[in-house]
């Protein structure tokens, strides 16, 4: 009981400092409008029940989240006339996000196929449920990211990277799935333990690499990440055949007490075989 109110407490005390960076941001000219910032996506009680916790990483909401003309479809909760209680009624509208109309048409392609490989999917209806984070910013912009300016993305950043390292310390995931351009992995500043190796390679002209790095958590906990290019959706250039696959792979990974190399190695004969760069690893 006196853990469950701890862990409570952080949350309630992550949702205040998220609301706050969206009162000082939400009058910037490329934040949309009529919203409220996302500090995750998913059922947060399903997720500490699975036994494989899985983070998913993107950049920021998208203002499709926040459609014309009913802003808050997606976020039922946020939608009463009188609040009882803001922080639960904000939290209850993330937690139910999966359940009030979520935006499927990019979940669905980007995460979900790789997902079901591990047993998991944010809908909560398979052994594991996952969460979906954002990086650089929990607000939505008029804009997508990358057609923001410098300027623009530095001032989202400020707070919002240090609050997603906050979010994932307090939800010490097994496993971290993100596909996004490389240039947005360093911000990723956790102590590293193993660096990045090709533990997935499909057969293809240009072979796609799925790489992975173990990381310490500031609890000790260690946690693999698993990251792949990006084209204009997470994972964008395999299938979700492939995409099914990978995640099968995954689970034998993540279930596997002490790594063994070889136990990866018919996965990834074809990485070690060509000329690797920087570029070709991370896009």
């Amino acid at each position: 009981m006196i853990f469950i109110v701890i862990q409570s407490a952080k949350l309630t005390s992550l949702a205040k400092e998220c609301l706050e960076n969206y009162e000082l941001k939400k009058d910037l000219s490329y934040v949309v409008k009529t919203s409220m910032p996302i500090l995750y996506f998913g059922n947060i009680k399903k997720y500490f029940d699975s036994p494989i916790r899985i983070v998913t990483v993107g950049l920021n909401p998208s203002k499709k989240e926040f459609p014309d003309p009913d802003p808050f479809l997606r976020f039922q909760s946020m939608k009463k006339d009188q609040y009882y209680d803001f922080n639960q009624q904000y939290l209850a509208a993330l937690n139910k996000y999966f359940q009030d109309k979520p935006y499927k048409e990019w979940f669905d392609p980007a995460y979900e196929p790789l997902l079901n490989g591990l047993n998991a999917s944010f809908y909560g209806s398979m052994e594991n449920t996952a969460i979906h984070t954002d990086i650089c910013s929990s607000l939505a912009t008029t804009q997508t990211w990358e057609t923001l300016s410098k300027e623009e993305q530095r001032k989202l950043e400020a707070d919002s990277v240090q609050l997603w390292h906050k979010l994932i310390d307090y939800l010490e995931p097994d496993v971290i799935l993100l596909s996004v351009a490389g240039e947005h992995l360093s911000k990723i500043r956790f102590e590293t333990i193993n660096d990045w190796e090709t533990v997935y390679t499909t057969q293809m002209d240009r072979p796609y690499l799925l790489n992975s790095k173990r990381i310490a958590l500031s609890s000790g906990k260690q946690s693999s990440i698993y990251f792949g290019r990006a084209a204009e959706l997470p994972f964008g250039f395999i299938s979700s055949e492939t995409k099914y696959s990978i995640g099968k792979h995954l689970k034998k990974l993540t279930e596997k007490q002490e790594y063994n190399p070889a136990f990866g190695q018919a996965y990834m004969f074809s990485a070690l075989n060509i000329d690797q760069n920087d570029s070709e690893i991370f896009g």
